[in-house]
């Protein structure tokens, strides 16, 4: 993935040197030629109204809207981009811009003009320099150096709602980076230095795990009350899910079934035998639900992540080791 993001980021940079003066005159033309395909090459396809919002209306009364929502899980917006012509000082934009967001309810807020990106903390009580996450020139930077810290801005990294810095890649697999990142001692969270990233961010496609998971197993999951499980393979995800969802009164058996995959409901209350006349399938819950083991590593966690979805959980606070 960092491969592709540093040529995406090298053909921008060839378009503003060779472009630059017919950018500067059209906010339409530079979102165009240098935003669209850098959102797009990070996970955000503009074009995908499930992934993207353009022209979100941040404001019913006014009519104020942002250039682009980029949505989390549930269609929410994870963050705001506001975008400018290329060349426009971007200072005079950025407290709008924070004033949208804020009035939204949405946590980060990016600001572009194509070759300067930001982006914002909304909510952080500290000033202005203390709330940016990301202050980046393309040209004035190296295409790899660049295509690391925008790894901000990376789907999978920033719908999980808490967004982590890339220090340096780690080598676990040749498709996408894990980070380095030291946890808050505040929120509690694992370390991605160590292996850990959200249940959120692992990417499925069709039957197969994909991205940072594809030739990883898990090895351990951690709560959002901050237990922590042994997990030897993927089947394990969903079942801790379950069991943590029943422990704290969110997963009852009035509430089943609930979701079906493979033509099985994913919870069910009563124990029903296969189209063979077996219960193999089914593993039983603590609360006498049954939960169903039928589906590949991608449904166990898609399964998952459906359940917290249901019982009103972020699968961000959701972490998974991989090893």
């Amino acid at each position: 993935m960092l491969d592709d993001l540093a040529g995406v980021i090298e053909t921008l940079q060839g378009r503003i040197r060779n472009y630059g003066d017919t950018l500067r005159q059209n906010e339409t033309r530079t979102r165009v030629v240098l935003i669209d395909p850098l959102l797009r090459v990070l996970g955000w396809d503009v074009a995908d109204p499930a992934l993207v919002k353009p022209e979100y209306d941040v404001s019913t009364l006014n009519n104020q809207r942002v250039d682009y929502a980029l949505l989390g899980p549930a269609g929410k917006p994870a963050a705001t981009v506001e975008a400018k012509k290329l060349g426009e000082p971007l200072a005079s934009h950025r407290m709008q811009m924070l004033n949208y967001s804020n009035a939204a309810g949405i946590a980060y807020a990016g600001l572009t003009d194509g070759n300067q990106w930001e982006l914002y903390e909304v909510f952080k009580q500290v000033t202005l320099e203390e709330r940016r996450l990301l202050d980046l020139r393309l040209l004035d930077t190296p295409a790899h150096e660049c295509a690391l810290k925008l790894l901000l801005l990376w789907r999978p990294n920033l719908a999980t709602g808490r967004p982590v810095a890339a220090g340096k890649p780690i080598l676990t697999s040749p498709v996408e980076p894990v980070f380095e990142h030291q946890p808050s001692a505040q929120s509690g969270e694992p370390s991605l230095g160590e292996g850990w990233i959200p249940l959120a961010a692992i990417q499925t496609g069709g039957n197969l795990i994909t991205g940072v998971a594809e030739r990883l197993r898990p090895s351990a999951i951690r709560l959002p009350d901050g237990r922590e499980s042994h997990a030897g393979n993927w089947w394990h995800i969903p079942r801790e899910v379950a069991e943590y969802l029943i422990g704290t009164g969110k997963l009852t058996p009035a509430q089943c079934p609930l979701g079906e995959s493979r033509n099985v409901p994913i919870v069910t209350a009563q124990r029903r035998p296969d189209r063979n006349g077996n219960f193999g399938h089914l593993h039983e819950l603590s609360n006498g639900c049954f939960l169903s083991k039928v589906n590949t590593g991608a449904g166990l966690v898609n399964n998952a992540k459906f359940l917290l979805h249901q019982c009103g959980v972020d699968p961000g606070q959701v972490w998974l080791k991989l090893s």
